[in-house]
């Protein structure tokens, strides 16, 4: 009798437990299940995004690809048709800014500045990739200094960067301080970014060298000419 009385405890202890924790214990599992189908769905929404977006960037590389990377005036319509798109639905994806990166070196091919301008200050303000923020970043004061505003592109380009753009931002510093005939400032800037050179940006040493040399060769000239006397002015007839 004792042990029956016992399982009888245990049936009710058991059942007073249930009523006290079963639902906590229902909804932990309802959502543990919403949040598991939930993760399911997430995932498959975004693969689905990365595939539309990729579709639409494949079109958009066929056609600025097109005749050779010289695409007609119809082939380039629907290029920046096609990147249009894919910034106005996928524009926090990498694929938008590379479109706009695209179009604006298209636009500088053509001189068409101002587009250039624009293509990649878009790309600044949505991409969330720090090596395109860098390199839109730094071909956007190209484009504002080539525009007439050296000052405010040296502005753009100030600061730090990471080892691997450096170089190419002394670089570019260099560029725009020669362009505003600052030569001292230009040949230094360009010094710097031989220095910053990393294994693996070798190429790019030549033309550095190449164009610390002609500053050399130039202010060379420049100290010659000071320093060469005047010839005496021609004596009149008596």
């Amino acid at each position: 009798m004792s042990e029956h009385l016992t399982e009888q405890e245990q049936i009710e202890t058991l059942k007073r437990w249930w009523a006290e924790n079963g639902r906590g214990i229902v909804t932990g599992v309802v959502l543990a299940l919403v949040g598991y189908f939930g993760y399911q769905w997430w995932q498959g929404d975004q693969r689905a995004k990365a595939e539309a977006a990729s579709d639409l960037y494949q079109g958009f590389i066929e056609a600025v690809s097109a005749n050779n990377s010289q695409p007609d005036n119809k082939q380039l319509t629907t290029a920046k048709t096609l990147a249009e798109q894919l910034k106005n639905e996928y524009g926090s994806r990498i694929y938008a800014s590379q479109a706009s990166l695209r179009l604006a070196a298209i636009a500088a091919d053509k001189n068409d500045l101002e587009a250039a301008q624009t293509q990649l200050q878009w790309v600044l303000d949505n991409t969330k990739e720090e090596a395109l923020e860098l390199l839109a970043k730094r071909r956007l004061a190209t484009v504002i200094a080539a525009r007439g505003n050296p000052d405010e592109a040296l502005k753009l380009i100030e600061g730090n960067v990471p080892p691997a753009f450096a170089a190419l931002y002394s670089e570019t510093r260099g560029d725009i301080l020669r362009q505003k005939g600052d030569d001292a400032g230009a040949r230094s800037a360009y010094e710097q970014a031989l220095s910053e050179l990393l294994p693996e940006q070798a190429g790019s040493t030549q033309l550095l060298r190449l164009k610390v040399e002609s500053l050399a060769v130039a202010s060379g000239e420049e100290q010659e000419q000071e320093q060469k006397p005047s010839e005496p002015a021609p004596e009149g007839d008596e």
